[in-house]
């Protein structure tokens, strides 16, 4: 059906109109086909949280607050490492549109190794976590909460940054095809690992919160565990070799990922900042406040899925022209993305100025005793996360272009700007001087829409180099 309505369309065109559109359409088909297994993979990521944010609901607003807290420190800490696994990737698919093919293997298992030595930093950070959230304002009960959750969450660090070094190689050498797979694998296991363990079966009342920390972890290291058995043994990846040991040009490439990707590392980390920020300003306004906040903040990272994945894909078929030369095929792949992301986040944009009580029911259901005055916050939040899904889908699809491009550094810049100069201060004097919750929101989507001018003239800025043949790859 779409075939032949395609084919009508194009029929209706005048033929010069038509060869206008035909490297226009390919540069969507290639994009496409590359990001849909990444969409895919970012929903299983991002469901795990899901999922986890509603059980936490059923559990009650104090229970829903103590997970926040330890979900988004352990997201900042995943982002902070993500920026390598970012960076891995679109070396991967230079490489890769290179013809080289050592080049592909020496990246990916540097990352492996950087992943490896982030866990254990990361983990002794996370589990020593109590004390700084206390010390950052938190409630007791709710610093206590979380750190028993992270407890749990911390042993899953390895597998989980392993899953997206490996991603990242699949998709750089265009094969994400594992990835729906293992993403389906973890969108059956972790909802019904998570409802048994937090509320039990028979007689046995389960273990509340701790259970759905124990679920999580469990579904992280498993989806780690089975992409590494497939890129082991698969066709298409064995011939690789990745975890065949490591020698002199797998430890050149260090110096190459690190150069990319301390930067990526720092802009993901300064928008995760504040995020995280937002988190902690919210939990100084009381554990309604942070309920609302988390469960308000899922419902952006549900729609984030979309333009996170469309991000990597652009990204990676971006990577991937610019090696082999293909420019204009890199403009076009940028135009593509921001058209797609715009397309979808203004659906989702809709749902949450039309329903947003529905999607609020969620993580705050009316029969959880408690609930009224996360869910009354919640509302107040809702028209200003619509605004927030739109300006953070462009972003990141521009920050995917540019760190193709190599232009790392500039995106940290960026960020940084509009994150920490605008975003996280204008977070902060709202709330405390008559706005509240909505405050910290409002300096959020101030600080990204910063990001978003800034980026969008970058990218303009590199697309001249490239016509120019100033770009140097």
């Amino acid at each position: 059906m779409l075939a032949t309505t395609k084919k009508i369309l194009f029929s209706l065109l005048p033929a010069p109109e038509l060869e206008k559109f035909r490297p226009l359409m390919a540069a969507a088909r290639s994009a496409l086909a590359m990001s849909l297994p990444l969409v895919l993979s970012q929903a299983a990521q991002t469901s795990v949280m899901f999922i986890d944010s509603m059980l936490m609901g059923r559990l009650g607003p104090q229970a829903l607050a103590g997970g926040a807290l330890a979900l988004t420190s352990y997201y900042f800490c995943i982002v902070l490492a993500f920026g390598m696994t970012a960076a891995c990737g679109n070396l991967v698919a230079l490489a890769h549109g290179a013809d080289d093919r050592r080049g592909v293997v020496a990246a990916t298992r540097a990352c492996l190794l950087l992943c490896l030595v982030a866990s254990l930093v990361i983990g002794i950070a996370l589990w020593n976590a109590e004390p700084v959230m206390i010390w950052l304002g938190q409630p007791r009960d709710t610093a206590h909460s979380a750190a028993g959750f992270l407890h749990f969450l911390v042993w899953s660090m390895p597998f989980n940054l392993m899953f997206l070094t490996l991603r990242n190689f699949a998709s750089g050498i265009g094969r994400p095809g594992p990835v729906p797979f293992i993403t389906l694998l973890a969108l059956l296991f972790a909802p019904g690992c998570g409802w048994l363990l937090s509320q039990g079966i028979g007689s046995w009342h389960g273990m509340g919160l701790d259970g759905i920390a124990l679920s999580s972890a469990l579904t992280f290291s498993l989806i780690g565990l089975v992409f590494a058995l497939v890129v082991s043994r698969a066709d298409g990846f064995a011939d690789y070799r990745l975890f065949a040991g490591f020698g002199r040009r797998d430890a050149s490439a260090l110096g190459t990922l690190l150069k990319q990707g301390l930067p990526s590392a720092g802009t993901m980390g300064l928008e995760g900042a504040m995020f995280t920020c937002s988190a902690y300003l919210m939990g100084a306004q009381g554990a309604a406040a942070l309920a609302a906040h988390q469960g308000m903040l899922q419902l952006l990272n549900a729609s984030f899925i979309v333009p996170l994945g469309l991000s990597y894909g652009v990204s990676m078929c971006v990577g991937q022209a610019a090696g082999a030369g293909e420019f204009e095929k890199v403009k076009l792949l940028a135009r593509v993305g921001l058209l797609a992301v715009a397309a979808w986040t203004l659906m989702t944009t809709l749902a949450l100025l039309l329903a947003p009580e529905a999607l609020i029911g969620l993580f705050l259901p009316d029969d959880v005793a408690g609930a009224d005055a996360a869910r009354q916050a919640a509302l107040l939040l809702a028209p200003i996360a619509a605004a927030l899904c739109l300006v953070d889908g462009l972003q990141v699809v521009l920050s995917g272009v540019l760190r193709a491009l190599k232009d790392a550094t500039s995106t940290m810049v960026i960020y940084s700007l509009g994150c920490t100069l605008v975003g996280i201060p204008l977070a902060w004097f709202l709330s405390r001087h008559g706005l509240g919750p909505r405050g910290v929101w409002v300096g959020m989507l101030a600080g990204l829409v910063s990001v978003s001018l800034l980026m969008l003239l970058r990218v303009r800025y590199m697309n001249a180099r490239l016509t120019a043949g100033r770009w140097r790859g």
